[in-house]
């Protein structure tokens, strides 16, 4: 779960958010994500957590065009049910915490270690705004599971949810178990998507497990690490960026928990990136004792 920064006024870093940030997520041919309810007809949201549309204070409204949106799932969907404003600017690090513990019932420990180490590693203290968070490889990395790199020298990164890499990603998953998403399908997607491009460093490694595992456990309930979580509510959260359907938080989330779930992921991943090397190394000498057979013999002088 990726974390915030600060707003266009009050940090040097900022700047005002383009509409490809701050739309209602799109899909890479920009074809808006299929909601199950109607659109609301397009609006402007202010500071405040009430829509002026659906007049509800946690109701599903959509990022209008001058709302500013992440690449994180978790805090976009926060803005569009007003647990954060929903115009997705000038969020104090409180605002940050009081909206993940009422949002997803995260812990006051990981929830304020989540907001802190945000304000800390992207430099901005006093206030943020969610397209902050695409600034590249500060939060936001390579390798993410529904959007592309960033292209080679551009401080920001994209926002936009790929469909080509939502459809891999959930035929990816419920191998494990039917229909569920587990911390070995996590580990299984992080270990595909780094091959596609390339192994993160050991800080943005631990920022992509931990979005992933946090969401499993948010999403699946108290049992999701053992369990797992339904694939179907997972694609909605992801994609449309909403709470799915019916879904409440269960349990709190906690720090610990949530440590020694993603210690499962890396060790798993290890297991996956052990058994390709092998493989590689199996296939290599192969094709070497092939090409061994097929040479022509070389006379002895």
């Amino acid at each position: 779960m990726s974390t915030l920064t600060a707003t266009t006024l009050v940090s040097r870093h900022s700047k005002t958010p383009s509409s490809a940030s701050t739309t209602q997520t799109l899909i890479n041919d920009d074809t808006p994500s299929t909601s199950r309810t109607a659109t609301p007809n397009e609006h402007q949201h202010d500071q405040g957590v009430k829509c002026p549309v659906t007049g509800q204070a946690h109701g599903f409204c959509p990022a209008q065009k001058t709302d500013s949106r992440s690449p994180c799932p978790a805090l976009n969907a926060l803005a569009n049910h007003g647990y954060l404003p929903r115009n997705g600017q000038h969020i104090h690090v409180g605002q940050l915490i009081k909206a993940l513990r009422e949002g997803y019932n995260l812990t006051l420990p990981l929830a304020s270690f989540l907001a802190v180490a945000a304000c800390m590693l992207l430099g901005q203290f006093r206030s943020i705004s969610l397209y902050d968070l695409s600034r590249h490889n500060l939060i936001e990395h390579d390798a993410s599971v529904v959007h592309a790199d960033a292209t080679p020298g551009s401080e920001y990164a994209p926002t936009q949810v790929m469909r080509s890499l939502v459809t891999r990603l959930i035929r990816t998953i419920g191998h494990e178990r039917t229909d569920r998403m587990t911390l070995d399908d996590i580990a299984n997607i992080r270990v595909n998507r780094e091959a596609e491009t390339h192994v993160l460093d050991k800080m943005h490694a631990e920022i992509a497990r931990g979005e992933l595992t946090i969401a499993l456990g948010v999403l699946g309930g108290k049992s999701a690490y053992e369990d797992g979580a339904d694939i179907g509510a997972f694609r909605e959260w992801l994609v449309e960026e909403r709470f799915p359907e019916g879904w409440r938080p269960d349990h709190k989330q906690g720090l610990w928990g949530t440590y020694r779930a993603t210690r499962r992921v890396d060790n798993k991943m290890q297991e996956l990136r052990a058994a390709l090397a092998e493989k590689k190394k199996s296939v290599s000498r192969e094709g070497s004792m092939c090409e061994s057979k097929d040479s022509p013999a070389v006379a002895k002088l």
